[in-house]
């Protein structure tokens, strides 16, 4: 599959650019700093242009596993050295790297990344037995984190240059202290503090069509998934889950494997605009305001800021980011009509609220299959959903699967014995218990269609 592989790169940085400033807190464009200046220190130790491309792209993707640090390091021992806690992001980054055409030039890079050069890194490698990329990258990962390099004066950067050589042989090769040193200057970093890095990277990573697998897509798409679905604990798995019901699906039509594997990347890309969204908007345990509820909306949209600049991925972009298209026009981002909406962007809309209403939240149990069907079945009454499509996942997922959440999970105990009124929301699946609710649209989801229902 051809498409346009910097500007895939570039979605990368930007998500995990988000999810480092909203959990991590570190400054916006981290990625987009540190491969800056790794392309500078590798021009500097004399690699010709296309290693010096290649070491580029591969600091792009130093943070791609991400989700692996979020997951595990964060819950490791806190007292130990921080490199020694980013193993499993290390391994996770280097297999999708090695995916990449150009890998052969930058094999390791990832993986030793967090490695320190007296041997006390990630993967307990000296510097005399690792990659010159990965340590190049590790000296600008190192100085971004350490130093916050979104903005820059005299007085920091002379504390930066002190801390750097004070680390030679201990942190840093003596190799890398001098190429850092010699390289990277006042100008240089002054160059790349706020926006100004993200032209800067665009200068240096011009967009280049690059075939590669299309299974490299479906592992960097779970990537985006993890990074999508942990940013909150209320949809924890629902990319995935999207991402494996549309291919399921899509086999089930009989369509070629390709489109199968590229439903898959659409469904596992369809939330990653959430990235841009706080995180104090998507748990709200309260009613959301109109102007909260305009921004949880804007998620689609920026699905499709991210996506829609990747040739050769049109199709994936239109399924990923239509998802909450409705027939009827009452759907966002672009309130789209049925005639504007082709099979698969229908296809999509129905799994997404398929998957919402059968997944257990912390605020509702999931739904059995034929309480979630009679809802998609009233929302295609009413012109939302594609009926036809309503009616296949119906077949599809009862007949073809022996996932437990398709199979019939009973309501929970407290739900079902609750002596009074309850009452659920069709959509998101959101349970009240008391009487009629003072709302008539759910406070979780406020999804169109979403009346609260007695149960």
């Amino acid at each position: 599959m051809v498409i346009e592989l910097t500007e895939f790169l570039n979605a990368v940085s930007r998500a995990t650019d988000y999810v480092e400033d909203r959990i991590l807190n570190v400054p916006r464009y981290h990625v987009k700093r540190v491969a800056v200046l790794t392309h500078r220190l590798a021009e500097r130790a004399g690699f010709n242009s296309e290693t010096v491309y290649a070491f580029t792209q591969a600091a792009v993707l130093h943070d791609c596993a991400l989700s692996e640090y979020l997951s595990d390091e964060l819950s490791a021992d806190s007292s130990a050295p921080q490199e020694l806690n980013m193993s499993a992001h290390c391994w996770t980054g280097e297999r999708i790297l090695s995916r990449l055409p150009f890998y052969p030039l930058v094999e390791g890079a990832v993986l030793y990344h967090h490695d320190r050069a007296d041997g006390l890194g990630a993967m307990r490698k000296k510097a005399a037995d690792t990659p010159l990329c990965a340590q190049l990258i590790h000296i600008a990962d190192k100085a971004d984190t350490d130093f916050l390099l979104d903005t820059m004066d005299r007085e920091k950067y002379v504390r930066l240059m002190d801390w750097i050589r004070s680390e030679s042989g201990a942190a840093f090769s003596p190799e890398c202290v001098e190429l850092f040193t010699a390289s990277v200057d006042y100008e240089l970093l002054c160059s790349i503090t706020g926006n100004g890095c993200v032209e800067a990277l665009a200068a240096l990573l011009p967009p280049k069509p690059t075939e590669i697998p299309i299974e490299l897509l479906r592992d960097m798409s779970a990537i985006f998934a993890d990074l999508t679905d942990y940013k909150s604990h209320f949809t924890w798995k629902h990319s995935q889950g999207v991402a494996d019901k549309a291919e399921r699906l899509g086999q089930y039509y009989g369509y070629p494997k390709e489109t199968c594997d590229k439903l898959y990347i659409a469904g596992a890309l369809h939330d990653i605009g959430k990235l841009l969204i706080s995180n104090d908007i998507l748990e709200k345990p309260a009613r959301l305001t109109d102007a909260e509820y305009r921004e949880i909306t804007n998620h689609a949209l920026g699905t499709w800021e991210l996506l829609h600049r990747i040739g050769g991925m049109e199709d994936i972009t239109r399924w990923a980011a239509l998802h909450h298209e409705k027939l009827d026009g009452s759907g966002y981002p672009f309130g789209l009509r049925a005639e504007q909406l082709g099979k698969n962007e229908r296809l999509m809309a129905c799994i997404d609220v398929y998957q919402a209403l059968v997944e257990a939240r912390p605020y509702k149990p999931g739904m059995c299959h034929e309480d979630a069907m009679r809802i998609l079945k009233k929302m295609a009454r009413a012109g939302q959903l594609d009926g036809d499509i309503v009616e296949d996942i119906d077949t599809c997922y009862l007949l073809h699967s022996s996932d437990e959440d398709v199979r019939g999970k009973k309501p929970l105990a407290a739900e079902k014995d609750y002596p009074g009124a309850a009452w659920r929301c069709p959509v998101c699946g959101y349970v009240y218990l008391g009487e009629n609710p003072q709302e008539t649209i759910c406070p979780q989801c406020k999804q169109p269609g979403s009346i609260f229902e007695k149960i």
